[in-house]
């Protein structure tokens, strides 16, 4: 997970791997979630971006995530919290 800015916005995202090619444009496919109350992050939807188009501001460490998968819940820790607060 990261906090990264798509087209201008600030999000929470999971980038499902590695760029890849297809043909002459390396693309990423990420998860993107919307911010829903103070550490709760809620999937909203997925999208295929140029890397052109993404930036990521802030890795996020595996261990200050617990994504409820089935629910598509991202509970974060306080201080990841706290970068997001400082990048908008």
């Amino acid at each position: 997970f990261a906090f990264a800015q798509i087209q201008g916005d600030i999000c929470l995202v999971q980038i499902a791997g590695p760029p890849h090619a297809s043909a002459l444009v390396p693309v990423s496919d990420v998860k993107v979630f919307r911010h829903e109350f103070i550490t709760i992050f809620r999937y909203s939807h997925s999208a295929t971006v140029h890397p052109a188009d993404i930036h990521v501001l802030y890795p996020i460490d595996a261990r200050c995530t617990l994504y409820e998968e089935d629910k598509g819940t991202v509970f974060l820790a306080r201080d990841a919290v706290a970068q997001l607060q400082k990048l908008t």
